[in-house]
């Protein structure tokens, strides 16, 4: 049986069960702390017991901040899951013990977060935040009894981007990139344009993934490493690069290309152009050319065709003329 007993002006709750640590809790009124007892001997007697005594006396800030020392830094997408974790660390989320973080709590950030930011930004969020408290329940020993980013619904996708260069703004793109103080970006943004390579894949490149001869180059990607063709202009880009000290082809971080790219796409007079649909604007050039669905998958990385087709805009204009031919 469970001991209630009052201290000073609040009543203490105290279960005691051979076998697990003594749990004991304070609250204002008697009922509460008879209610909170009951509950613990029922999970007791279910073997559903665990023990919260550090989801209790950690924040999630200080969760977020280990899970970034011992296995963000591990991925290979360390760099911008940093930036994630620092924002969410940044919110009032993190002053919140772990133990207190429930599902009609995340659903309110949630929703105040859809006010500043895509839906797809706060869906990656979400993913990140799910597996931070799945590390601390399986492997931390953090007694909660599920995870509670999986009592929530997340938000619908974003419609699939259809946004490539028209040739006057690839030229423009291409004049404002001289103007970079940084002399990686231009490089960068070429690379880009020739081989729909991901952000990531290009800037974690070294120089021992790269055949100039066979006009390859191994990256490594979401789904696992995987070779690309480069082009001839690709190769020759590649051969005028210095070599930097620590073997990556391009040396320099996702910040600074981030910030560099949005004033050259400013610069050049270019709207709603990310440095993602670099990819998207690739993949649907080299479609044009001719090559199979195949051998686009073989480029971009994505496990399946419907994958890609969010990738590879297709004119219908275009289609037009090529039906009139076969005609």
């Amino acid at each position: 049986m469970a001991t209630i007993r009052q201290r000073g002006s609040s009543w203490q709750a105290i279960v005691k069960r051979k076998g697990y640590p003594t749990q004991s809790k304070s609250f204002e009124l008697k009922k509460d702390a008879e209610k909170w007892a009951r509950h613990q001997e029922r999970l007791l007697d279910a073997g559903a017991w665990v023990d919260q005594t550090e989801a209790n006396q950690t924040t999630l800030g200080v969760l977020l901040d280990r899970y970034a020392r011992e296995i963000s830094i591990t991925k290979r997408g360390a760099e911008i899951e940093s930036i994630r974790l620092k924002a969410l660390c940044r919110s009032k989320l993190a002053q919140y013990s772990v133990a207190a973080i429930t599902g009609q709590l995340l659903a309110q950030w949630r929703d105040q977060r859809l006010t500043t930011v895509s839906r797809s930004t706060v869906t990656r969020e979400l993913q990140l935040l799910s597996h931070v408290f799945t590390v601390a329940i399986q492997e931390w020993g953090y007694g909660l009894n599920s995870n509670p980013v999986s009592l929530i619904r997340k938000p619908t996708p974003n419609k699939a981007r259809d946004r490539v260069l028209s040739n006057a703004e690839k030229a423009s793109l291409l004049d404002a990139l001289d103007s970079c103080r940084n002399p990686w970006i231009k490089p960068v943004v070429i690379f880009a344009m020739e081989t729909a390579a991901r952000r990531g894949e290009i800037l974690s490149l070294t120089w021992d993934c790269v055949d100039l001869q066979r006009g390859t180059a191994k990256v490594d990607g979401k789904t696992g490493a995987r070779a690309i063709p480069l082009s001839p202009s690709c190769v020759a880009l590649l051969r005028s690069l210095p070599r930097s000290l620590d073997g990556r082809v391009f040396p320099v971080t996702v910040e600074a290309l981030k910030q560099a790219y949005e004033r050259t796409v400013a610069r050049a007079g270019i709207k709603d152009f990310t440095f993602h649909d670099l990819r998207h604007d690739a993949l649907t050039r080299l479609a044009k050319k001719g090559l199979s669905v195949l051998e686009l998958r073989a480029i971009s990385g994505h496990t399946t065709a419907n994958m890609l087709q969010r990738y590879v805009s297709i004119d219908a204009g275009e289609l037009a003329e090529k039906l009139a031919a076969f005609g």
